[in-house]
């Protein structure tokens, strides 16, 4: 135990020697390549970050323009919409005052109509009567009144008709 405590010559020397071997040894063979292994690899890592910094500078701008565009879309899409609103309407528009005119024509036609079958009704009805008035006045006048007093009397039926129903 002694000679722990006591180092000699030859022991210190050859420690020392055997650990300047040691770290020539792995200087030359191990320290050079976890060196540049490291080097490496904190170049690698900073390429890294500034690669992701790039990546987000760019996410950033495309964000950013997408964000323009759907700013610029929202605002072409209200006011495609507040157009079509508004074309919609003029149709609406259009479309209720052609089906205005059409019902007032067909109004007016249908009035018209109604006035030409009223007056053919009453032309009908005018020649009726007085083909039944003369056929009744026949029968009873006829022993009594010649030909010509019958027509002087359909004649006359006819103008006091026309005149009451005239009046009427």
């Amino acid at each position: 135990m002694e000679h722990l405590i006591k180092p000699e010559f030859g022991l210190t020397f050859w420690t020392i020697l055997t650990f300047i071997i040691l770290v020539l040894v792995l200087s030359k063979f191990v320290w050079k390549p976890v060196l540049k292994a490291v080097e490496d690899r904190e170049n690698k890592i900073n390429s890294d970050i500034e690669s992701a910094k790039k990546a987000r500078d760019e996410a950033e701008k495309m964000k950013e323009e997408i964000e323009n565009r759907i700013k610029s879309l929202n605002s072409e899409i209200e006011q495609r919409i507040s157009k079509a609103v508004y074309d919609a309407n003029l149709e609406r528009e259009k479309i209720i005052e052609k089906a205005q005119n059409q019902a007032e024509l067909i109004i007016s036609n249908a009035k018209k109509e109604v006035e030409l079958y009223k007056k053919e009704i009453e032309r009908e009805l005018e020649k009726k009567l007085i083909e039944t008035s003369v056929l009744i006045s026949k029968r009873v006048l006829s022993d009594i009144v010649d030909k010509k007093l019958d027509e002087k009397i359909a004649e006359a039926s006819l103008r006091e008709y026309k005149t009451r129903f005239s009046k009427n």
